[in-house]
């Protein structure tokens, strides 16, 4: 039987669902959930790897590289309002090939272009916007852009132009301005200054003094809004003077009662957007549980004890049911920041009512819910929190508390979930490995012993690469792991094997340091790089490991790593003696092996 031909409108559809298709098929099948999340964008986006650099060599057009990640709010807006956009979609496919990476993923690159763009225009933040010459080297570059011009900052569109303008006019000029910037980067880094105890603790002292004049004596907490937790810096100023001690034990005191510490899963959102404690970044993490729970371990001595020690178990509960996996790994993050997640972890005076009966009074009086709401309008411009709660918890919780608290949780576990995304990395397994072992020993919780030891099995069976202690970045994935993996991962192991006498995790934390510096450590600049050696495809060099905390110089002498001499005396030597506010992880870690000097 002859076929009937195919109406031309339905070809034309067809022919579009297959373009849009071939468009998403890069992404679709990715292991990161945030590369997925692009999937059904308009933008032909490839990801990082030799494909992409294959690809931009063979067309000779520059390349526009993205780097993002799953807990980025920024990263979202862009993916939201430029690159959903057809008419810009169309024309970015037209004029450049269209890379994107996850930071999370692939920290080589992002430690990379981080690096790049700071240098380009002494900033920082995510995302990334970078602009290569086909043979991947940068150009041009910024962070978040917004969908048109902000406050006489460039919108993307007016800067994605200029970039086209100058290839266009020039290609020669800007392979030109790459090779100048490429050759400011791979600058040697400074000799190691000798290690000086007495200069240390001036610095470590200095520091401390800084971030005291920076502490909220109303409110606890240390800067400006968006106020967060700063678990190694309230750990550091724990262990300075009387005064510092007190601020450090002032912040605990407020977050133990915030609406940063969830009441109902015990969980720690990320930050606040208030100086109150009031309006929490609706986002938890693996690594902010374990880092908020050490934290909360250090403090809970006297009168704190049991205030404390339930704020750091039910961090570690909250970690413990709401984000550990069938195979004993653990996911990453919940994301609530979605305009459709908003009110996830909000309450009307109605709600809470109807879930609790009789003992509603009481639970409102205890966590701040107001007939009208309880976000104050002045911190709410946008009003979507008009007449809605947003919970805050008790320094302490009794049995009737937790009864009251878990019917609400069931209520909440009604509504749609945010979305998760389920792979954490080593170096985040290496934190919860660390703060369960705290706890379980601290606590004297065998519910966190047990836990423990099967994150231990856990990191054995799902992220060892090889016997000599080579690890992978997350469970599954075929990428190597970072710096800060190898680091977390072996102060993880260390503690573990201290409390639980397990030889095992003593021995597979000696491979993993020994495999952090034959990889990764820098004797010349007494720091770590980002990649190994060599670096992979389209890294036109080795960029230092990032530095968000916590990162892989702090975790490495906090690990007790063996050049731990040089990594302390280059830290030292980077802090200034008048002292900015540096960061939490590095005080730390500094002042813990400073303690440990004096004490030799």
């Amino acid at each position: 039987m002859p076929r009937k031909p195919i109406p031309l409108l339905l070809l034309c559809g067809l022919v579009a669902c297959a373009v849009g298709a071939r468009a998403a098929d890069p992404l679709a099948g990715e292991f990161s959930a945030f590369l997925r999340s692009f999937a059904d964008s308009p933008v032909d986006w490839m990801p990082w790897g030799e494909a992409a650099i294959a690809r931009a060599k063979a067309e000779q057009k520059p390349v526009f590289l993205f780097v993002g990640s799953f807990t980025s709010e920024l990263s979202g807006a862009m993916r939201r309002q430029t690159f959903a956009n057809a008419k810009n979609a169309e024309w970015l496919n037209r004029k450049f090939v269209c890379v994107i990476a996850d930071r999370d993923e692939r920290p080589d690159v992002a430690a990379l272009y981080e690096a790049y763009v700071y240098e380009l225009k002494q900033v920082s933040g995510w995302p990334l916007n970078v602009w290569l010459t086909p043979e991947f080297q940068p150009f041009e570059g910024a962070t978040y852009l917004s969908p048109s011009e902000d406050w006489g900052a460039p919108g993307f569109l007016k800067l994605a132009n200029q970039v086209d303008a100058a290839w266009t006019a020039s290609p020669a000029a800007c392979r030109r301005r790459a090779a100048e910037a490429v050759a400011q980067m791979v600058q040697p880094a400074p000799a190691v200054p000798a290690w000086n105890l007495a200069k240390t603790r001036a610095r470590l002292a200095a520091a401390a003094a800084a971030w005291r004049a920076a502490f909220d004596t109303a409110r606890g907490g240390f800067g400006d809004v968006p106020k967060a937790p700063e678990p190694e810096l309230v750990r550091f100023m724990l262990g300075q003077s009387p005064e510092d001690r007190d601020a450090a034990l002032a912040t605990l005191r407020a977050l133990a009662a915030s609406a940063v510490r969830d009441p109902l899963d015990g969980g720690f959102f990320r930050h606040s957007s208030d100086a109150g404690w009031r309006i929490p970044y609706q986002q938890k993490t693996l690594s902010d549980q374990a880092r908020i729970a050490l934290a909360f371990l250090d403090g809970a001595k006297g009168a704190d004890a049991k205030s404390f020690g339930q704020c750091a178990g039910g961090a570690l509960d909250y970690a413990l049911s709401r984000l550990s996996l069938h195979n004993g790994t653990f996911a990453s993050a919940e994301d609530a920041t979605g305009d459709a997640y908003l009110g996830y972890y909000a309450w009307t005076e109605a709600e809470v009512d109807a879930a609790l009966g009789g003992d509603s009074p009481a639970f409102k009086l205890a966590h701040g819910v107001l007939p009208a709401g309880n976000v104050p309008a002045e911190d709410d411009p946008s009003s979507q929190y008009a007449r809605m709660n947003l919970l805050r918890s008790v320094a302490e919780t009794d049995a009737q508390q937790a009864a009251a608290a878990a019917r609400l949780l069931a209520a909440r576990d009604r509504r749609p979930f945010p979305p998760r995304d389920d792979r954490a990395t080593a170096g985040a397994h290496g934190l919860i490995l660390s703060a369960l072992t705290r706890a379980g020993a601290q606590l004297g919780d065998p519910r966190y012993v047990d836990a423990a030891r099967r994150t231990f099995a856990a990191v054995r069976a799902d992220f060892l690469l090889s016997p000599d202690g080579r690890l992978r970045r997350m469970a599954g994935s075929a990428l190597p792991a970072a710096a800060d993996d190898y680091a977390a991962l072996a102060l993880g192991c260390g503690d573990y094997a201290r409390a639980a006498k397990n030889a095992d995790a003593a021995a597979l934390c000696a491979r993993l340091l020994g495999q952090l510096e034959a990889q990764f450590f820098d004797p010349a600049g007494g720091g770590y790089f980002g990649a190994p050696k060599p670096p992979g495809p389209g890294l036109f060099m080795r960029p230092y490991a990032g530095d968000d905390p916590p990162s892989a110089v702090p975790l490495a002498l906090l690990a007790g790593v063996p050049h731990a001499g040089t990594v302390a005396a280059a830290l030292s030597g980077s802090l200034d003696e008048s002292s900015a506010q540096a960061p939490g992880d590095q005080l730390l870690a500094l002042a813990s092996f400073a303690a440990q000097d004096s004490a030799r």
